[in-house]
C-alpha cells in the first residue's frame, strides 16, 4: 500500500466521493433488499455531495491521487444544546474496499481540526448492518441517536378485535379535537430518559399548517369521540433514502399513556398501510430516537433499520 495523504476536502473528488457512498448503499441493499433503488435518489445524492464537498469541513485519505476514503460535515452552531457541532450525513463519508480502520485514522485527524475550532459535538449517519464500521464508531466513544427504518407495504385484514375503536383519516376541520393530543405528544419528548427540550406551541395551528402542505396526511384513532392516538405521513423523512418517490415516511405517531399497549398504533398502522396500498406506494418509512424507549418498541416491532445516527459531546474543557 502507498502512502496517504489527509488533505482537506476538495471538489475534484465528488464523483469518486459518490462512488464510494453508492458502493456502502448497494452493500446495505444486501441486508434490506427492499431499499428503493438508487436510481430513484441518485441525482438527489449527487447534488447533496456537491453541494457538501463546496461548504462543509472535513478530510479526504488520498492514494495516488485517488480517493480511499472521506469524512465530512455540515458546521452547525447549535447542536444538542448550545455548543457547535459537526453533522455528518450518510452521504458525508464513505471508505474503498480493504482499506479497513481508515475511518479510525481519518476521524482522529479531523476531529482534532473541528476540537480547534469548537465544534463538541459530532455526529455521523451509518448503514445499520455494516456492524465492522459501527464498531469502529462505538470504540471511538460514539452512541445511537437516532434509527432510520423501512417496512414493504402489505394489505392488511379489517380490524377484529378493537371493534369499539375507530380509526378515521383526519381533515383540516377534524383537527381542533386533536389539540390536546398533539399538545401531549410534544411534550412527551421531555421526559425521561428522551430529554428532548422541545418548544411550546399552537398545537393546533402547528397542526394545520402541516395538514396543509401536499401530499401530508394523518389518521386519528378514536373511542366514543375520544381522540386516544394519531399518526401522520408525508413523502420526504429525515434519511436522504428517503427522497424515493416510492415511499412515504411517518413523521410523528403518538397513543395517550394510558391506552398505550392496548394495539391502537398497530391499528393505525394497518389503516396506513392499507392506504398507501391502495395509492401504490410499496414501502413505508420512519425515524425515530433510540432514547425514545416507548418507540423504539413498537417501531422495531413493524419495521426493519438501515441506518443509525452516532453521536459523540466533546468536553468542552479541553482545550489545543
Amino acid at each position: 500500500m502507498n502512502k496517504i495523504e489527509f488533505k482537506r476536502i476538495h471538489t475534484d473528488y465528488v464523483n469518486q466521493a459518490l462512488e464510494l457512498v453508492l458502493s456502502a448503499f448497494v452493500k446495505e441493499k444486501q441486508s434490506v433488499p427492499f431499499l428503493p433503488k438508487q436510481q430513484e435518489f441518485y441525482s438527489f445524492i449527487e447534488e447533496a455531495i456537491s453541494n457538501l464537498f463546496a461548504i462543509g469541513n472535513g478530510l479526504m485519505a488520498i492514494e495516488n491521487d485517488e480517493l480511499v476514503g472521506f469524512i465530512v460535515g455540515f458546521e452547525i452552531k447549535e447542536f444538542f444544546g448550545k455548543t457547535k457541532g459537526i453533522y455528518v450525513p450518510l452521504f458525508g463519508h464513505g471508505l474503498k474496499n480493504s482499506y479497513d480502520q481508515l475511518y479510525t485514522e481519518l476521524y482522529k485527524r479531523v476531529a482534532e481540526l473541528w476540537v480547534k475550532d469548537d465544534f463538541m459535538m459530532h455526529a455521523i449517519n451509518i448503514f445499520a448492518h455494516d456492524k465492522k464500521t459501527i464498531n469502529e464508531w462505538f470504540w471511538m466513544g460514539f452512541g445511537m441517536r437516532c434509527v432510520d427504518s423501512i417496512k414493504e407495504i402489505s394489505l392488511s385484514d379489517k380490524n377484529d378485535y378493537l371493534t369499539d375503536i375507530i380509526i378515521k383519516k383526519v381533515t383540516e376541520k377534524d383537527l381542533p379535537i386533536l389539540g390536546e393530543l398533539h399538545k401531549s405528544h410534544n411534550e412527551y419528548y421531555r421526559s425521561s430518559p428522551i430529554f428532548m427540550p422541545t418548544v411550546d406551541e399552537d398545537p393546533i395551528m402547528d397542526l394545520t399548517e402541516w395538514c396543509q402542505k401536499k401530499d401530508h396526511h394523518l389518521w386519528a384513532a378514536f373511542h366514543e369521540g375520544k381522540p386516544l392516538g394519531y399518526m401522520r405521513i408525508q413523502p420526504d423523512g429525515e434519511s436522504v433514502i428517503s427522497r424515493s418517490k416510492t415511499m412515504m415516511n411517518i413523521t410523528g405517531g403518538f397513543v395517550t399513556a394510558t391506552e398505550r399497549s392496548k394495539g391502537i398504533g398497530q391499528l393505525l398502522l394497518k389503516e396506513i398501510e392499507n392506504w398507501l396500498y391502495h395509492n401504490n406506494y410499496p414501502l413505508l418509512g420512519v425515524d425515530f430516537e433510540s432514547i425514545n424507549i416507548t418507540g423504539s418498541q413498537f417501531w422495531n416491532k413493524h419495521f426493519t433499520k438501515y441506518t443509525y445516527s452516532l453521536v459523540r459531546r466533546i468536553d468542552e474543557r479541553i482545550k489545543y
